[in-house]
């Protein structure tokens, strides 16, 4: 059996069509504890497009919240509300800059984010 004929085979039969057709970068993952450093990695930096997930496994209620949303509101890039014990919140992406943020309901927890240009490679 030929490639092209194996190919069409696979594409009748439904299999390739849930390959997926573009790769999905995998998330940095925040976890929040109940002591210090309380977000977990406290400072991150990523590139752009990269996903963002904060864990809650605590038993406690807490926020993930940019500081600019405390501002001016303008620029507010994100803003879980409520997280239950046992939640997550997750963002698709962020435009390059510092993103720093904290829970509202403990202003003592605060963390960074850092998103850096993506590595675009120069073409010959």
């Amino acid at each position: 059996m030929t490639p092209r004929l194996l190919i069409a085979l696979l594409l009748t039969v439904g299999l390739l069509s849930a390959w997926p057709t573009a790769a999905t970068p995998p998330y940095t993952a925040i976890t929040i504890e109940s002591a210090a450093p309380y977000f977990v990695p406290k400072s991150v930096t990523i590139s752009t497009g990269s996903p963002i997930k904060w864990e809650n496994p605590t038993g406690s209620e807490h926020t993930v919240t940019h500081a600019g949303c405390l501002e001016d509101g303008e620029h507010c890039a994100f803003d879980s509300g409520l997280m239950l014990p046992s939640g997550t919140f997750a963002i698709p992406e962020l435009a390059p800059g510092r993103y720093p943020y904290l829970c509202l309901i403990h202003p003592i927890m605060r963390g960074v984010i850092t998103v850096t240009d993506a590595f675009t490679p120069s073409h010959l």
